[in-house]
């Protein structure tokens, strides 16, 4: 009896494990094809295993893609419903996660682009919102040094202060770094990890911007060698060859 009890537990482990993945691999399938104006469905399907058993790991989960699906929204369908819903549900889970163990000083990370996304969506709040942006992704770096997340948000709004105001995009790139170091040290499935993938892209376009466009083809070529189908990598690749 004891040994069918077991077996059951395993299989049941094995199950949500199969599902968890399941949905990382359907997210990087979706980010590489660049489809993400309905991720708000696999927002409801991770809320909806976390309904069942309040897993830390799908409230995180959630939290992560809840913050990509907005960058997508508020630069490409700035009027949709979703956006609200969206960073209330993002807030909400930084707020639950805080007080988590394992992913209280992880989840500070989130704290920055939410509240960049936050005056995005009320410019008018911009003046005090986007100063503390600045603040929150320095507080994650001290508070989580050894956490890929909390040098790669702060390689985000680097990359953005020197896209948009000006400026040189060495600190981004030394943030960018430092997560894809972080992150290979640790990772186990980079095939599945859009996460992983979305900070090489960036780190990639930041090498573009810099106009070092020989170091952008290599960092192209290593996303390739992870998704040798990014259709999109594969034209921006060409493009900084051609330069």
């Amino acid at each position: 009896m004891k040994n069918v009890i077991l077996i059951i537990g395993l299989l049941s482990c094995f199950c949500v494990y199969g599902q968890q993945k399941s949905i990382d691999c359907r997210l990087t399938e979706s980010f590489i094809n660049q489809d993400m104006k309905t991720w708000n469905v696999f927002v409801d399907e991770i809320s909806t295993e976390f309904e069942k058993n309040h897993s830390e790991d799908l409230q995180f989960k959630r939290m992560v893609v809840r913050h990509l699906y907005l960058a997508y929204l508020l630069f490409n369908d700035p009027e949709s419903k979703q956006i609200d819903i969206q960073l209330e549900g993002l807030n909400s889970d930084i707020e639950d996660l805080k007080k988590s163990v394992k992913y209280g000083k992880i989840s500070l990370a989130f704290r920055s682009p939410y509240l960049a996304y936050a005056a995005l969506n009320n410019p008018v709040t911009a003046v005090y919102r986007l100063p503390m942006s600045f603040s929150a992704a320095k507080s994650a770096v001290s508070e989580a040094p050894d956490s890929p997340y909390s040098w790669s948000e702060l390689g985000n709004l680097q990359y953005c202060y020197a896209l948009f105001v000006g400026g040189k995009y060495d600190d981004a790139i030394a943030s960018f770094k430092k997560a894809i170091s972080l992150f290979e040290s640790i990772s186990k499935d980079d095939n599945c990890n859009w996460y992983y993938i979305n900070t090489l892209l960036f780190l990639a376009k930041s090498y573009e911007d810099a106009k070092q466009y020989e170091k952008a083809v290599q960092v192209y070529d290593k996303i390739l060698g992870i998704r040798s189908d990014y259709e999109a990598v594969k034209r921006w690749k060409a493009k900084n060859i051609n330069r």
